[in-house]
């Protein structure tokens, strides 16, 4: 009778950004495409295999704020304004500097106040004109309002309903579609191709350190790769902009094999 046993072997996947083969995103760096010979094929003598992510280096070069959160929407004497907050890295005093600037663009002059106790700001028109209302904007979860929502504004000033949060990225999702295995994400609140989550764990520029302590992977939906597609987001699901600074990873895939 012949006895059946189970061997694990490894493979180790190297990715550099500078080497993808297409970049779906330009310089954003964060969906790109890498493609290989035969990582993997179909082999009867497999019996399932393991992937995932087993390090990464990758440079906080994002910004605070960006162009998915740096539109202000606005309404003076019925007449609709915009202001567009130029990308980069903001702390309070050097926002308000730059949207005070953007506001006298528009012939508007603002006036922030923000409660050091309970980080809520305060917003007041003080040129002439009627401030009626705040429209629909990105910058809303930096501010403290809501994104979706538009407020009316009484005697020319609003305090905003929440607080004032200029942390920016908290989390790095990778995702992809060739190394899909099984999870959840609450944003869509479906089964997707999440495969590794990273804390943002550095001030803006540091570099940002992953490493898989436990050697834990998730079964593959696949037995064949030639391609690896690699998207990386924030927490909202919005693609990242390294703003082309490269970042490193190395994919793992552990495969379980059937000798006889």
């Amino acid at each position: 009778m012949n006895s059946e046993q189970i061997i694990r072997e490894k493979r180790l996947i190297s990715l550099n950004s500078n080497n993808a083969t297409r970049y779906n995103n330009g310089s954003a760096l964060s969906d790109l495409i890498f493609d290989f010979t035969n990582i993997l094929i179909p082999d009867e003598s497999y019996v399932y295999v393991e992937g995932g992510l087993q390090q990464a280096q990758i440079v906080a070069s994002f910004y605070n704020i960006d162009t998915t959160n740096n539109v202000f929407n606005y309404t003076v004497s019925s007449v609709a304004y915009n202001i567009q907050i130029p990308a980069g890295n903001y702390n309070y005093t050097s926002l308000v500097t730059q949207m005070t600037t953007l506001f006298l663009v528009n012939g508007h002059t603002f006036v922030f106040a923000l409660n050091r106790a309970s980080n809520i700001l305060t917003l007041t028109l003080t040129s002439a004109g009627s401030w009626t209302q705040i429209l629909p904007s990105s910058s809303g979860l930096i501010l403290g309002f809501d994104k979706n929502t538009t407020y009316t504004i009484v005697a020319n000033t609003r305090t905003m309903p929440n607080l004032f949060n200029l942390l920016g990225v908290k989390k790095l999702k990778i995702y992809s579609q060739n190394l899909a295995i099984d999870s959840v994400d609450s944003v869509g609140n479906a089964t997707n191709n999440l495969i590794e989550t990273l804390s943002v764990n550095v001030a803006g520029f540091g570099l940002i350190l992953y490493n898989n302590i436990d050697s834990t992977y998730g079964h593959l939906k696949t037995s064949y790769l030639s391609t690896i597609d690699i998207q990386i987001r924030d927490e909202l699901g919005n693609l990242i902009n390294f703003n082309g600074v490269n970042w490193t990873m190395s994919i793992v895939l552990i495969i379980y094999k059937r000798i006889v």
